[in-house]
């Protein structure tokens, strides 16, 4: 099966859109390259406070200005800044081609849990032959974003050892890449045959736990955007709905499915609310609060509310191509009434056409 064909040799639209929005990032990364644009506005508060909310202190925490937490200093940025200070992409500009190429993989890697419930909420089959692609794209990114990250180390193992070592969420991250490299490495039709279709499935499930490693990844270094906790949103509605599948029409009823993006929505600001709350000593409720007013843009909790809703909506899709009755076959393309007869008997050959 050729990148733009499926598996009979037909060339695919389908595939085509698929590998090109999945080069879109990489092309962007090398016209940066290519430009020198690699720069970016350093963060405008201490490292470790969600946007908008650097301008007071946090009840029971530390001052918003004081760049610490209740478990010490703030975290440094993705994987550091110079002098552990907030120098982000201005500081080292490698530093922004490392973080792109983290947060696709990362987005990617939840964009392939999501092709199973909409293949089935749309009724459509072959998305499915998306899903390769877009794991093997979460590899190649995150490959690029482990590479990147050696490139600015100076390749010196020693160093990235005691980075890794020293730093929680780069150890976490480095598990959840390796996860992807198991799952890319058997993803070819040979390695089911191999491995057996039971334990090929159960081995590819840990895309679950390898998903929930990243989002640990992202969430440990209290330096997180909107994009950011809008997939770990996505990620517990795709959980959601690998729960409701248990139960085969749950997972296509459009109550079942509006009540999982009111819980997922939900799920997204109180976790997004405990988590700075715990890591960097901002009120929980002035976060909480945040949901409820426009100033800081449009929330996490409401992004997915609206993904979950609009999930609902397509079973609605998927229903009517599931009812819709099948198309009848061409008058040119049934027998006549003179094939469907046997010539020895004269009598009529049992046939669907006849019942």
């Amino acid at each position: 099966m050729g990148l733009l064909h499926d598996r009979t040799g037909r060339f695919s639209p389908l595939l085509t859109l698929t590998l090109v929005g999945l080069c879109l990032p990489a092309a962007w990364l090398a016209f940066r390259a290519a430009h020198g644009d690699f720069s970016g506005a350093a963060p405008a508060g201490p490292p470790g406070l969600p946007p908008g909310f650097a301008d007071g202190p946090g009840i029971g925490g530390p001052a918003a200005g004081s760049g610490s937490t209740p478990f010490g200093p703030a975290a440094a940025p993705r994987f550091g800044a110079p002098d552990g200070g907030p120098g982000g992409d201005s500081a080292r500009p490698i530093y922004a081609a490392i973080h792109l190429t983290g947060d696709w993989a990362f987005r990617f890697l939840i964009l392939s849990l999501m092709i199973t419930p909409f293949r089935r909420l749309l009724h459509w089959p072959r998305l499915v032959l998306t899903r390769r692609r877009i794991g093997l794209a979460a590899l190649a990114y995150g490959l690029g974003h482990l590479g990147l990250y050696a490139l600015d180390q100076e390749f010196v193992v020693s160093k990235i050892a005691s980075e890794i070592a020293l730093r929680i969420y780069l150890a976490i991250g480095l598990v959840a890449l390796l996860g992807l490299i198991a799952l890319g490495a058997t993803s070819w039709d040979g390695a089911v045959k191999r491995m057996g279709a039971q334990n090929w499935s159960r081995l590819h499930r840990l895309a679950y736990l390898i998903a929930g490693l990243a989002t640990l990844h992202f969430f440990m270094q209290t330096k997180l955007d909107v994009s950011e906790t809008l997939m770990w949103g996505l990620f517990l509605w795709a959980m959601g709905w690998r729960w409701l599948q248990r139960d085969g029409e749950r997972a296509v009823s459009l109550a079942w499915l509006a009540g999982l993006a009111v819980a997922a929505a939900l799920a997204t600001a109180l976790s997004e609310a405990i988590w700075y709350g715990l890591a960097t000593g901002v009120d929980p409720l002035r976060v909480l609060k945040a949901n409820f007013t426009t100033v800081l843009g449009l929330r996490p909790c409401w992004l997915v509310l609206i993904f979950g809703l609009v999930a609902a909506a397509s079973s609605l899709i998927g229903a009517r191509r599931r009812g819709a009755p099948r198309p009848r076959a061409a008058a040119q393309d049934r027998p006549s009434r003179k094939e469907r007869m046997v010539p020895e008997t004269g009598r009529f050959r049992f046939c669907k056409s006849l019942r």
